[in-house]
């Protein structure tokens, strides 16, 4: 995916000038974000697949631009530079657009602003491409509690372009009592921890039988009522998704699809899918959370050990430690309409009796009191990679 430019500027200004400085500002910008931009001389020439910046060049470009409005992007992308009154004509361009209702942007200022708005303006385009042909596999019904957290497939579709794909529940249970041959390091490493050997196998065919729907399926993301495997394989399915989502395949427990979703955007925006969480305590006053669950990706944090299931006391689970230091908080709620994003600081790895396996202890930037008024449900996503202008751009397009 490249930048394609279109540039206007007045005839009155030197055209040798005009082009020495616009060639050098573009250079400029390709040099810093590594992404190819392509000249245009025309509208028409741009292509579906890349990303169209209109470069106001020059001051008396407006009724240039307005000539061409019918043909032009939107939102349109007003590049400009600190010269030839560039902004001027870049802001009553913008003003009008405004005014005729239609979505805009001005992108001006430092070099390494503008490269780092362009950049980012790269990065969601991408991300809203790939999630536009992702399937994301919802294995059995969401579970019964989850009473705010279902989605309507339709709804998914038009905002986002991703597929819910609804797989029978009996189907896991059926490939998970086979025994698959896994070749992979993180398992490797897995089969080293201290425990029942007997329980690792039957995690390990949990793990395999998913990645069997995944491709049979051809399945982009996965979540699973997870609670529905106790029973017939006595086993959970914790460490098939903290080794799916250490691959780069959001997984969500629970059949939990918006938590799914915002695991999906993450792992397209940032590189991490994340760690979906339970809060468990909140602290008013000095504005932290307590946070656990059961399974995280398995490559996510320092260092874990395995331990059981929490509420089940069976299977295997995973008690992950997270470094201490800035974080990030996700969410998208079930309507697809409203969002929460925060700053974290994870403050300490707890290891209390009475909450799931990896517990932690957080303070957040924005007002705690937001879990006790208008939660976007139960589950969050917490990534260690974090690049909150990058998340709210991305949410920003959509709504």
């Amino acid at each position: 995916m490249k930048f394609q430019i279109l540039g206007f500027h007045s005839e009155l200004m030197g055209e040798e000038t005009i082009r020495r400085l616009g060639e050098e500002f573009i250079a400029q910008i390709e040099d810093g974000t590594g992404i190819l931009m392509e000249w245009v001389s025309a509208p028409e020439e741009f292509s579906e697949g890349d990303i169209p910046v209109v470069f106001i060049q020059t001051g008396g470009t407006e009724g240039k631009f307005l000539s061409q409005l019918d043909k032009m992007p939107e939102p349109t992308i007003l590049l400009t530079h600190g010269a030839m009154n560039s902004l001027a004509a870049s802001l009553e361009i913008l003003s009008y657009l405004h005014q005729q209702g239609l979505k805009g942007e001005v992108i001006h200022g430092e070099m390494d602003y503008i490269q780092m708005r362009l950049a980012n303006l790269q990065k969601v385009r991408q991300a809203r491409r790939e999630i536009y042909k992702a399937r994301l596999g919802v294995i059995g019904k969401p579970s019964d509690w989850l009473i705010a957290s279902q989605v309507n497939p339709g709804a998914a579709k038009e905002k986002l372009g991703l597929e819910i794909v609804e797989v029978p529940i009996d189907e896991l249970i059926r490939l998970a009592q086979k025994d698959y041959n896994i070749d992979d390091p993180l398992v490797e490493v897995l089969k080293q921890k201290k425990f029942s050997a007997e329980e690792l196998t039957k995690a390990l065919n949990i793990y395999g039988a998913l990645c069997q729907l995944k491709d049979d399926y051809q399945l982009s993301g996965v979540t699973v009522r997870c609670f529905d495997l106790l029973e017939p394989l006595q086993s959970t399915g914790c460490i098939g998704l903290a080794l799916l989502n250490a691959q780069g395949i959001p997984s969500a427990c629970e059949g939990d699809v918006p938590s799914l979703i915002t695991m999906m955007i993450l792992q397209h925006l940032v590189g991490e899918a994340g760690f979906m969480v339970n809060p468990s305590r909140i602290n008013i006053y000095d504005n932290s959370m307590v946070i656990a669950h059961c399974t995280l990706p398995i490559n996510m944090g320092t260092e874990y050990k395995l331990k059981t299931h929490f509420e089940s006391g069976i299977g295997v689970a995973v008690d992950g430690h997270l470094p201490k230091g800035k974080a990030m908080m996700f969410k998208v709620d079930a309507g697809l309409e409203r969002y929460f994003l925060s700053e974290i600081e994870i403050l300490e790895n707890l290891s209390r009796l009475d909450l799931c396996r990896t517990q932690i202890e957080i303070k957040l930037k924005e007002d705690v009191g937001y879990f006790l008024k208008e939660p976007c449900g139960n589950h969050h996503i917490i990534t260690l990679q974090e690049d909150l202008p990058l998340v709210r751009e991305f949410m920003e397009s959509l709504l």
